[in-house]
């Protein structure tokens, strides 16, 4: 009886995976198979391949010598010629510098604590740092969020 119950156990334990990776004998393709792969970053705002998404950028705001909070940024680059868009490619720390300096600037600058912040005039620094880095006009920024984390306390 003993070894009945040891060798019912044991065959439950040997299916217990086969079942959980689809092996449990059904004529449907296994799961596995038909699974996508996870969407990128690109691909879930856009499927242009004139669009060039750029991390997360944040800066903190300062004033009277004080951390106020924080401006958070999700942007991308609409860069439509083939020449500029390598270009932009292959200079991307360069442009991630110089949108996380304009986003600085931005917050130490031009932006007021509790205060909605600014689209048009952080585009317009944003779009001049493109520009600048880039050496040509041709790409253009795109904002997807902006969002201010005030400091608690």
């Amino acid at each position: 009886m003993r070894g009945l119950v040891l060798a019912a156990l044991c065959a439950a334990l040997c299916a217990g995976p086969a079942y959980a990776a689809g092996g449990g004998g059904s004529a449907a393709p296994s799961s596995a198979s038909q699974q996508q792969a996870p969407a990128t970053r690109q691909e879930r705002l856009t499927s242009a391949e004139s669009y060039l998404p750029m991390p997360t950028f944040s800066a903190g705001v300062i004033q009277r010598n004080s951390t106020r909070g924080a401006i958070v940024l999700e942007m991308g680059l609409d860069v439509p010629g083939a020449d500029l868009r390598r270009r932009a490619q292959l200079n991307a720390p360069r442009l991630r510098d110089a949108l996380r300096t304009a986003l600085a600037t931005y917050c130490s600058t031009f932006y007021r604590d509790r205060t909605a912040p600014d689209p048009d005039e952080l585009t317009r620094l944003l779009q001049q740092a493109v520009d600048r880095t880039l050496g040509a006009e041709g790409a253009r920024v795109l904002l997807v969020n902006i969002i201010y984390q005030r400091r608690q306390g």
